[in-house]
């Protein structure tokens, strides 16, 4: 806004320069045509007509003289349009130096959201302050709340630093708005600027430096700073809840299918558990592995659509009432895609049926074309299953189980998933698959 109002001011100056420029031009024209024409007229030997006015001494005087104040007048106007240029030069230059600092303080807040959106919440605190200390050359650099979140360089006496940053986090949630402290004795200054989450005082963001002053725009930078922590601190809240209310939504899920599978929720939870520290040994991201946590928990939701005399029945199934349970798969991924739930959430729940030979349902994928949370779920839903009661049958010993499992190996389960279920119960060393003990004979020999 600044630059704009001098930019228009510069041109009303320069648009006068122009035009006194003209008048100048055209006086020095006259000028020089009256010396042409007195030039002439003396070579020429040529006399002027008898006017009276050129004959008065008057006239002859008081002309030049006026012709010297117009000159006087024109070089005057010319050093006061000079000045004003200078003096909206160095506007203009103040106004580039403050729009060049918004600038950065934007770009640097623009860092901060990315830090904060990439990375986890204390991860991405950390890093900020970090970056902090660096961009505002601070030497210390701290979120101040019910603990002391803090960066600082090495060469820092972190206690005294601790110490002042406490002090004017103190001083900052005393008088409610932000601060710029400057302690003359030992040379040191600090910027706090106060985190309201939700309309309420919840952290301090802080700055501070061992020796010299913070300048006047750097508060601005750190409070544009601190609205980025404050709108982080508050969608961590709303994550959290939300968090919470898909909680819910998923014991009441599994709740109504625990109604026609008794234990359902401690089996869900189970292959739940198991499923992610699977998918955390084979080095999944993160928000795979929460996934894969919701898909296992939900694998079994299209059981609401098996009408309960067939889940209930205790004889063998017929053909016709097997098909029905087998679209139990189809059935849960549409009600997880009705609640909204990610692809790769209705994906792993519609094929943790699949199996490895292409023999499962309900569309007979075979191998990497089953999506791996799917093929997770289904090795540790077999396993759970198989360590379990069952009216037909007793539980198998944990050993068993993944004796079971590896028999399975390429043609019902994939062999890495099935190792890394090996790892994470602990049996990793207690079986011998067949295609392993030919490989260690093969080396041995």
């Amino acid at each position: 806004m600044r630059g704009r109002i001098v930019k228009r001011e510069l041109r009303e100056v320069i648009k006068r320069d122009e035009q006194l420029n003209l008048l100048a031009y055209i006086i020095i024209l006259v000028l020089i045509a009256l010396t042409g024409v007195l030039l002439f007229s003396a070579m020429a030997r040529l006399e002027f007509p008898d006017i009276l006015l050129l004959r008065s001494d008057f006239i002859r005087a008081i002309v030049p003289g006026l012709l010297l104040m117009v000159i006087l007048y024109l070089v005057d106007q010319h050093g006061r349009l000079r000045k004003q240029l200078v003096e909206f030069h160095e506007d203009l230059e103040t106004a580039s130096a403050e729009l060049q600092g918004a600038y950065d303080r934007l770009s640097f807040a623009h860092r901060t959201a990315e830090l904060m959106a990439s990375l986890t919440h204390e991860s991405g605190i950390d890093r900020v302050l970090e970056e902090s200390v660096e961009y505002f050359g601070a030497d210390a650099a701290a979120i101040v709340g019910d603990d002391v979140q803090m960066f600082a360089a090495d060469s820092i006496p972190k206690n005294e630093a601790e110490r002042s940053i406490m002090q004017v986090a103190l001083d900052a949630v005393r008088a409610g708005q932000s601060l710029a402290v400057s302690a003359t004795d030992s040379g040191a200054a600090a910027l706090a600027v106060p985190l309201r989450v939700k309309g309420r005082l919840d952290r301090v963001c802080c700055l501070w430096k061992q020796d010299g002053t913070f300048a006047e725009d750097q508060l601005e930078g750190l409070q544009l700073v601190a609205r980025i922590l404050e709108m982080s601190l508050e969608n961590r809240i709303l994550l959290d809840e939300v968090r919470e209310q898909l909680q819910g939504t998923l014991m009441a899920l599994s709740g109504l299918v625990e109604l026609r599978q008794p234990d359902y929720i401690n089996h869900s939870t189970h292959v739940a558990e198991l499923s992610v520290a699977v998918g955390v040994s084979l080095g999944l991201e993160a928000q795979q592995i929460a996934d894969l946590k919701l898909a296992a928990i939900l694998h079994d939701v299209g059981m609401l659509e098996v009408p309960a005399e067939i889940l209930s029945a205790r004889r063998p199934l017929t053909a016709e009432e097997g098909l029905v349970v087998r679209r139990h798969t189809v059935g849960g991924s549409r009600i997880v895609r009705t609640a909204r739930f990610n692809e790769a959430i209705q994906q792993a729940v519609l094929s943790h049926h699949e199996r490895m030979d292409g023999s499962g349902y309900p569309n007979g994928l075979r191998g990497e074309r089953i999506p791996l949370m799917a093929r997770i779920i289904s090795v540790c839903d077999s396993y759970n299953a198989m360590i379990s009661n069952a009216p037909h049958r007793p539980a198998l010993t944990q050993i068993a189980a993944i004796t079971e499992l590896r028999n399975g190996i390429d043609s019902s389960y994939d062999r890495q998933v099935v190792t890394a279920l090996q790892q994470v119960t602990g049996h990793s060393n207690s079986i011998a698959h067949p295609d392993d003990l030919a490989m260690l004979l093969e080396q041995v020999s």
